[in-house]
């Protein structure tokens, strides 16, 4: 007689579950014995060592040495005393005063106050050194230490006191979390962005991508409907949210691949394009070797899909992509879990020994005599204050050439004609 289906089933799910308990039970000596050598390496420095070590010392160093053996630097441990900090800089929101600052011998100088920030209704302004903060004074502090005496819980009053022309004034701010703007223009007049070129072309710099950031690139889009291109910095663009740069994608192209998230083992996810487009401007990405991550991913999509000609030079390589595990009193584990891919398959991350990663620009620049002078001169154009006085009310090419000295800005804008012309 023979065995009925159910039967047959029942064994084969047996024989499943017994073919399984020896790689259960081995993976489980493995962590037995990986949990013994490290007890026993503990205790002997505890009791022996020539000095005295705290079980907390022997505890995060060994977390330490574990997180360092992985040889990835985006793997890291966070103790639970820093946890707070890092938080902040996740999330990219802080409780402070809002303003832009430079390490000074006599203190922090003010580069700019942020847009509606307690420091800028406060009546702080560009150029104004932070000499004190209540009645801590700041001489040969370190602007870390700095930012930490500034920010605090929200709500809650500081008392700063600044030098300006030569005179002490004292502000007392009200902390509020304070959103890192991340989409910026040409140069600011009264305080207000300039994002348009008098030769009708848009220019978009994007220092990093937050949530926010592709709502204010729409509205940027949006408010300039007349504009006849785009040219989309990312240059030294550290990445940010993978989500801001799908959202960002969505607003060039109306389907396709965006990017793949693979593990050790499978494709873990697919994100694709919305049909959400909000221009079919002609446009240029200008990239280089200090884009990365998400900045890696949008322009690497835009350009498979041939959306935009890439230009620049290759980027860093940061396809990594990392997760946040919180162990309480044990600290926070910030680990690399999986790689960014481009839609034709290709590694974002650079591996030594790989000749593909990164985005290879359509057109390669040469790099800038001192890029570090060029981009303090953006920064300049963009100080809130009730000018400054450009040379003339609509900022132009010539002023982009000769005032910045950004030639490779210069490039990007002489390019888009032939874009134009490309496109049907």
């Amino acid at each position: 007689m023979r065995p009925s289906w159910p039967t047959i089933l029942m064994i084969f799910a047996s024989a499943i579950v017994v073919l399984r308990l020896p790689e259960a039970f081995s993976k489980r000596a493995q962590r037995a014995e990986l949990a013994q050598g490290l007890v026993e390496v503990a205790q002997t420095l505890e009791s022996e060592f020539v000095r005295e070590l705290t079980r907390n010392e022997l505890r995060e160093g060994a977390i330490q040495g574990m997180v360092e053996r992985t040889g990835d630097p985006y793997t890291i441990w966070i103790p639970p005393r820093d946890r707070n900090e890092f938080v902040k800089e996740v999330q990219g929101t802080f409780a402070g005063i809002g303003v832009s600052v430079a390490p000074d011998p006599q203190g922090a100088l003010v580069k700019t106050p942020l847009d509606e920030s307690p420091a800028l209704r406060a009546g702080i302004q560009a150029g104004d050194l932070i000499v004190a903060v209540g009645p801590e004074p700041l001489a040969g502090m370190a602007l870390a230490d700095i930012i930490a005496l500034v920010s605090g819980p929200e709500g809650s009053p500081v008392e700063i006191t600044i030098r300006r022309d030569d005179q002490h004034q004292v502000f007392n701010v009200v902390r509020r979390k304070i959103k890192t703007q991340t989409v910026l223009g040409l140069r600011r007049t009264d305080g207000q962005w300039q994002w348009q070129l008098e030769e009708g072309i848009l220019v978009v710099r994007i220092d990093q991508f937050l949530d926010e950031t592709p709502s204010d690139l729409r509205s940027v889009i949006d408010d300039h409907p007349e504009a006849t291109g785009l040219v989309l910095d990312l240059r030294s663009n550290p990445g940010g949210s993978l989500s801001a740069a799908v959202e960002t994608c969505n607003l060039f192209l109306n389907a396709g691949v965006v990017v793949e998230i693979r593990n050790r083992k499978e494709v873990e996810a697919i994100f694709e394009a919305q049909s959400e487009t909000a221009t079919d401007l002609p446009m240029v990405v200008l990239v280089n070797e200090g884009s990365a991550s998400a900045s890696e991913i949008v322009a690497g999509a835009l350009q498979f899909h041939q959306r935009a000609n890439v230009m620049g030079r290759r980027t860093y390589g940061k396809g990594s992509v990392q997760k946040i595990r919180d162990f309480g009193e044990g600290g926070t584990l910030k680990y690399t879990a999986a790689t960014y891919h481009l839609p034709d398959g290709r590694s974002v991350q650079r591996v030594d020994g790989e000749e593909l990663w990164g985005v290879d620009p359509n057109m390669v620049l040469e790099a800038p005599e001192d890029w570090t002078a060029v981009n303090n001169r953006w920064s300049d154009a963009g100080i809130i204050t009730t000018g400054p006085d450009w040379p003339q009310p609509i900022p132009s090419q010539d002023w982009i050439r000769n005032q910045l000295g950004d030639a490779e800005m210069v490039q990007a804008l002489n390019a888009l004609p032939q874009t134009m012309e490309a496109r049907p």
